[in-house]
C-alpha cells in the first residue's frame, strides 16, 4: 500500500489557528514570503491571521480576503503595544504565534505571557535589516527571549549558525526552513524574443540583470567597477540593468558618468514587472556583501538564469557553484569581473547553467516545497491528543 502524501498527512489533523506577527506588509522579501504563506497554505487546514505591529503596508492588498489583518499602530516607546497584542491573542486563541525578526520578538514574547494563552510561540530569523549591525544589548536580550520561545528557525543554515554564534543561543535550537519561489510566475518565456523587443533590448545585446535595493549592503559600487572591467574586455554588446531604488542612486550615477558607462549601465528604478525582465535577461548578478536567503536569486534561478553572486550568507546554499552559477569571494572586484566575463563569453555554458538553475529551483526551492515544509513545521510544533486533534490553547 502506498505511503500517504504530505498533503494527506496534513489533512488528518484539525485546522490550526496561526497568528503571524510582523512589523507590516510593506514591499520586501520577508513580506513576500509571508504573503505567499498566507495565500498558499490550505484555508480549510490553517486558519491564519496577521498582526501588523506598525502599519498595514501595500503588500497586504495581495492577501486573500479570508485572512484577517489587524493593524496595531506601534508608536515610539509604545509600552501599551504588548497589551493590545495580548488582547488580540486572547480573541483569536491561536495554536501558534509566529513572529519574525528582532523588531517583533520582545513585544510578542511579552504579549504572549500577558495573554495567558498556551499558544506555541515561534520566532524566525530572516536576516539583519542593517547589515552587520546588532548591538550587544540585543544579543543579551535574545538569549532571554529564546528561553521564552518554544521554537526557533532561520531561513538558511548560514543565518541560523551566524545568529546562534552572535547571541550564544545553542545552534541546535534552530530549524531551517528555506524560502520558496513561485516557479509558474517566475519561469523562462516561450515568447522571449518578443518580450525582449517590448523591453527595448536589441537582438544581439546581452543583458546582465541585477534586482536589489540601491543600498550599501547590496554593493552595487563593486559591481560597477567589475562591469567596467567586463565591458573593456569584450566586444560583445552588453547592458547592465539594475532594478531597484535607494539612497545610493546619486553616488552610483556619478560614478557611472566618471567611468563613461552611461550607455552600458542603466538604473530604471523599481519595477512591478520583475518576472518579465528576468525572462528576457541573459545573466543575473547579485553583488551583496551580506545576504540571508535571497529571494532575488531564487527568482532568477526559477527564470532559468545562471547566477553570479558573492559567496556570503545563504548564497552557497542556493547556487550550486560551477553547475547553476558561479560564486566568488566578497570584496574581490577582479573575481566578480572574472565570473561575469566568463559567462558573458561562453554562451553554451551560460545556457547549461541556466537550465540547471531552473531544475534546482523546481526540485528544492519551489513554492510548493516551501508550503509543505511550513505545514509540517507548524503541525509538529503543536502537541496533539490521541485522535490527532491539535490541543487548543486555554
Amino acid at each position: 500500500m502506498n505511503a500517504p502524501s504530505d498533503s494527506a498527512r496534513i489533512g488528518q489533523v484539525a485546522p490550526l489557528r496561526v497568528l503571524h506577527v510582523v512589523h507590516g506588509l510593506s514591499r520586501g522579501g520577508l513580506e513576500n514570503g509571508v504573503v505567499n504563506l498566507l495565500n498558499g497554505l490550505p484555508h480549510n487546514e490553517f486558519h491564519q491571521s496577521v498582526a501588523c505591529l506598525d502599519a498595514r503596508g501595500e503588500m497586504a492588498d495581495r492577501v486573500s480576503t479570508q485572512v484577517p489583518i489587524q493593524v496595531l499602530g506601534r508608536r515610539r516607546h509604545d509600552l501599551a503595544l504588548p497589551l493590545r497584542l495580548a488582547r488580540l491573542i486572547r480573541s483569536i486563541r491561536p495554536h501558534i504565534i509566529h513572529c519574525r525578526n528582532w523588531n517583533t520578538w520582545p513585544d510578542t514574547v511579552l504579549a504572549h505571557r500577558l495573554s495567558a494563552c498556551r499558544s506555541t510561540l515561534v520566532w524566525s530569523f530572516h536576516g539583519f535589516a542593517d547589515g552587520h549591525w546588532f548591538p550587544r544589548r540585543r544579543r543579551v536580550a535574545s538569549r532571554g527571549l529564546s528561553l521564552a520561545t518554544d521554537r526557533l528557525f532561520a531561513v538558511c543554515r548560514d543565518a541560523a549558525e551566524r545568529f546562534a554564534t552572535l547571541t550564544s543561543i545553542p545552534p541546535e535550537r534552530f530549524d531551517v526552513l528555506y524560502n520558496g519561489v513561485d516557479c509558474r510566475r517566475f519561469a523562462p518565456s516561450d515568447q522571449r524574443a518578443a518580450l525582449r523587443r517590448a523591453l527595448g533590448f536589441a537582438d544581439d545585446e546581452l543583458v546582465v540583470l541585477t534586482v536589489a535595493s540601491l543600498t550599501p549592503v547590496k554593493n552595487h559600487a563593486a559591481l560597477l567597477e567589475a562591469a567596467a572591467q567586463v565591458v573593456s574586455g569584450t566586444r560583445r554588446r552588453l547592458r547592465f540593468l539594475w532594478l531597484g531604488e535607494g539612497a545610493e542612486r546619486a553616488r552610483l550615477e556619478a560614478r557611472i558618468r566618471e567611468l563613461g558607462l552611461g550607455a552600458r549601465v542603466q538604473l530604471p528604478g523599481g519595477s512591478d514587472h520583475v518576472p518579465r525582465y528576468l525572462a528576457a535577461a541573459d545573466l543575473f548578478v547579485l553583488p551583496s556583501e551580506l545576504e540571508g536567503m535571497s529571494n532575488a536569486i531564487l527568482e532568477a534561478m526559477a527564470s532559468g538564469l545562471p547566477v553570479v553572486a558573492h559567496a556570503v550568507g545563504g548564497n552557497p546554499e542556493l547556487v550550486d557553484h560551477g553547475h547553476s552559477g558561479l560564486l566568488c569571494p566578497a570584496g574581490n572586484v577582479d573575481a566578480l569581473a572574472g565570473a561575469i566575463g566568463r559567462l558573458v563569453r561562453n554562451d553554451a555554458e551560460r545556457a547549461v547553467m541556466g537550465a540547471a538553475a531552473r531544475r534546482r529551483a523546481e526540485q528544492i526551492f519551489s513554492l510548493e516545497a516551501m508550503l509543505v515544509r511550513y505545514a509540517d513545521f507548524y503541525r509538529n510544533a503543536v502537541p496533539v491528543v490521541p485522535h490527532g486533534v491539535a490541543t487548543p490553547p486555554r
